[in-house]
């Protein structure tokens, strides 16, 4: 990293941090504002070699008594912090606070979006993966209140901070200080609003501080050598309103990598065995891979660790020098010819890059109703042609590539092999395991990791040079291409000599060990299904012993967890995503502004949004599936993915479907929305099916939920779907709590002899006939005689044996005349669920 780069990323990242003490009553002998608090900081908790680059922290408001403190790195963040939040001028005088008397606290980025005006407040509490310190409360907290919880909060980050700065005092290492401060400012500023006194507070000073410190980067790369510039264009964005901030010079290039192929490459392992040991490793693999690439990068370009905006999902963002895209063919090439010889073309890299000017940045008006502006201003035109390109270069995958090359995708592989891997069927030298699985080097090479993952709660990224891809590289051959040596573990790794990133994976905490290891908490969704210590171990079906094969801590393999399920013995697959996110992040930020709208997507304030939505997919879902698990005494669902703002879970059906119904209920809780919906799509399968037609029918039963949803929602912009599709039918989540009231209402009544399990097939049978039947014959028709008739026999006959006959009166109520076709489908899928959670086995 270039250390000129480093020390402005950092002036950039405590520009602010003054506004964090002075709301928990931080005082200094220059006054009480933000900057002179900011300065005190600094001056305390930053160590000394670094101090004297950090400046604008003081004077990025300005240098008005003309005291020569304006200096190029002063005039850089102030762009850079101008830019960031959208605003001609992100300061107005300390008194003004006190006048307005809002609330000091932040407003969940969900409680504005598309018109709405929901009161949503963040708990002002570090960032931790429990519902008391992540979902928003109605009202904010009293003064008093807030002031005691800043105090608590700012004291226990600059004890961290100070921890740090005695680490680096001696053998200091920017590039690690920059990382760790990173995750300290997440955890504790994740909830501290950026402003609250001329703006809605519903930006992150976490947020607005990395994507300043960003931006700081590519101004100071972009203007270097040529101050006179940066000083006109600081003049442009004080005198002017936003609206008229310049299309030019280029101040940035916005750069967004995507690995498309994901699916084909994460379900496509051909043995059920295999997928339980393979799966999770995989998708492991592919998140850090991600990360590696876009690492990788910076890397190369000597930039600092701040100029990574996002990465999950398959997907990453960085803010780049507009010098940068000169390079972005050659990065693109380099990884592709890597990922093409490693994954024989099922993973590719689409690399693109839009170059920013001032006007990308600044709040859009739109004169009317739902037009659009009449030139190419505001972040999303930018994000337009991003998405564009994208969608191009995955039309054309590999085609960057010389012909030669892309003729081998073409040409027979693996000839002089001696097999074929029963993994992922191709082609090579394969060994056998005990139960007689044929294995290559790279699948075994995932078998292995995914070993290791069943309890890692440590990830290490340690920096190295790059190293060429062997004949067959395993995983960690890919990542060596890309500069990273990755290593999991139960314990935190011994330290090394190498510039290191070592993630935490719980919230347990960590403090800094070495100046060149920097160390941070990674949201990851690491849940693998293992046989506990006092589990009963699966029996030999022979001798009906238990299997010495099997041991505590050992993964579940899918035959297992299909067995462990409650009732029939299938296996649960749910895909579960948000709904509109891509209107949200487009349309979703527009008010009504005069006689027009006025698009509020600004830099910071979309990052604050999207920094939540890693939380919970990549974070909180991970802890719904373990809080199941410790409820159960046992494990028995596989996170399979969780990121970006979709999940794919597998394992007993009952569980899972357990869970679907919590990460709906508490994603409503985490958005503070009513309107904001979550979409999923269940199915069964039998312990051999294939995981990869699994997951696509799943898949496709999402879209199918979704599309129900948006045929409702008729011409609502954007459509309300908010729909599950479970047992055959789509439903809202509504119909869905009623389906689980009457199933506990029929498995108890036929668990208690209260009626006879023959109405669960009888209310199936019902519903197949009307819906055969309803088109030619209409709604009414003999059905609904017929089963009036036989509950009424079966209520006199219960009657009769002195049973609690009210499961047939209620059904009767349910099913009679008009109401037969209006819950006929809702009860049979209740009575498919109640026979599936009841059925015995041998």
């Amino acid at each position: 990293m270039d250390e000129r780069w480093g020390k402005i990323a950092l002036a950039g990242l405590l520009h602010d941090i003054g506004k964090f003490g002075q709301r928990a009553g931080e005082e200094t002998a220059k006054g009480k504002n933000h900057p002179a608090v900011g300065e005190k900081f600094v001056q305390q908790y930053v160590p000394a070699l670094w101090r004297d680059a950090l400046a604008p922290v003081e004077w990025h408001h300005g240098d008005p008594e003309r005291k020569g403190q304006e200096t190029f790195a002063v005039q850089v963040v102030m762009v850079a912090d101008r830019l960031s939040a959208g605003e001609r001028e992100a300061y107005q005088k300390e008194e003004d606070e006190k006048e307005a008397q809002k609330p000091r606290q932040m407003l969940s980025p969900f409680s504005r979006l598309a018109g709405e005006t929901s009161s949503a407040w963040l708990p002002l509490a570090p960032l931790e993966l429990r519902g008391d310190r992540l979902f928003p409360r109605e009202s904010a907290q009293d003064q008093g209140e807030l002031s005691r919880a800043y105090a608590a909060l700012w004291a226990r980050f600059r004890e961290e901070v100070d921890a740090l700065r005695k680490l680096h005092e001696g053998a200091p290492h920017l590039e690690s200080y920059l990382l760790s401060l990173l995750d300290l400012l997440l955890r504790y500023t994740w909830c501290v609003p950026s402003a609250y006194y001329y703006d809605v507070p519903d930006v992150s000073l976490y947020d607005h501080s990395r994507t300043t410190a960003a931006l700081a980067v590519c101004l100071y790369a972009a203007f270097q050598n040529q101050e006179k510039k940066i000083g006109e264009l600081l003049d442009v964005l004080r005198r002017d309103e936003p609206a008229a901030w310049p299309a030019e010079p280029p101040v940035a290039l916005l750069v967004e990598g995507d690995l498309s192929g994901i699916q084909d490459f994460l379900y496509g392992v051909k043995h059920p065995k295999g997928a339980a040991s393979v799966l999770r490793a995989r998708s492991f693999y592919l998140q850090v891979l991600t990360e590696a690439i876009a690492r990788w990068i910076l890397q190369e370009l000597e930039l600092p660790p701040t100029n990574l905006l996002y990465c999950g999902g398959g997907r990453f963002r960085l803010l780049l020098p507009p010098s940068a895209q000169d390079r972005l063919d050659e990065f693109r090439i380099k990884a592709n010819r890597a990922l093409l010889k490693a994954h024989h073309g099922e993973l590719y890299l689409a690399l693109a890059g839009v170059l920013l000017t001032p006007a990308h940045f600044a709040p859009v008006f739109r004169p009317g109703e739902n037009q659009a502006p009449k030139d190419a201003r505001g972040l999303r035109a930018a994000e337009d042609l991003l998405a564009q390109e994208l969608a191009h270069q995955k039309d054309r995958r590999f085609l960057e590539l010389p012909a030669e090359e892309l003729a081998a995708l073409f040409q027979p592989h693996g000839a002089e092999a001696k097999g074929l891997c029963q993994i992922c069927g191709q082609p090579a030298e394969v060994e056998e395991d005990e139960e007689g699985i044929r294995w290559c080097a790279t699948c075994q090479s995932f078998r292995n990791l995914g070993r290791m993952l069943r309890n890692a709660e440590f990830l290490r990224f340690t920096w190295i040079a790059p190293c060429a891809l062997p004949g067959h590289p395993t995983w960690e051959d890919v990542l060596a291409f890309f500069g990273a040596r990755v290593e999991v573990s139960a314990e935190p790794l011994a330290p090394v000599p190498d510039p290191a990133l070592l993630y935490r994976l719980t919230d347990a905490p960590l403090p800094p060990r070495t100046p060149s290891e920097a160390v941070a908490r990674k949201f990851l969704v690491n849940v693998v299904a293992v046989w506990g210590k006092d589990e009963p171990l699966p029996k030999d079906e022979a001798r009906g012993e238990s299997k010495s094969k099997v041991e505590p801590g050992d993964i579940k393999h899918f035959g297992y967890l299909a067995h462990q399920s409650r009732g029939a013995p299938y296996l649960g697959v749910l895909r579960m995503d948000m709904d509109n996110l891509g209107w949200l992040f487009r349309e979703g930020f527009i008010v009504p502004h005069g006689n027009g709208a006025l698009d509020r997507g600004t830099f910071s304030r979309k990052h604050s949004l999207s920094t939540l939505l890693s939380v919970f997919f990549e974070g909180y879902v991970g802890e719904l599936v373990r809080a199941l698990a410790r409820e159960e005494g046992q494990e028995r669902v596989y996170a399979v993915y969780s990121g970006g703002d979709d999940l794919f879970l597998v394992g007993s059906w009952d569980a899972v479907l357990t869970l679907a119904k919590r990460i709906r209920e508490d994603f409503r809780k985490f958005c503070g929305r009513a309107d904001l919906g979550i979409s999923g799509g269940f199915i069964l399968v039998h312990e051999k099916f294939p995981l990869y037609q699994a997951a696509l029918e799943a898949g496709e039963r999402l879209e199918e939920a979704k599309r129900a949803g948006e045929k409702e929602a008729g011409a609502r912009v954007p459509p309300p779907k908010d729909r599950f599709w479970f047992l055959g039918q789509v439903m809202s989540w509504k119909e869905f709590e009623e389906v689980a009231g009457w199933k506990e209402r029929l498995t108890r009544a036929v668990a208690e002899d209260a009626a006879a399990r023959r109405v669960l097939f009888v209310l199936q049978d019902m519903a197949e006939v009307y819906a055969r039947e309803r088109e030619r014959r209409g709604p009414w028709g003999p059905w609904i005689w017929r089963t009036a008739y036989w509950l009424a026999r079966q209520e006199e006959l219960a009657k009769r044996a002195q049973r609690d006959p009210s499961t047939y009166q209620q059904l009767l109520a349910e099913l009679g005349g008009a109401s037969f076709g209006q819950n006929i489908a809702r009860l049979a899928v209740s009575a498919r669920w109640a026979e599936l959670i009841t059925r015995r086995r041998e």
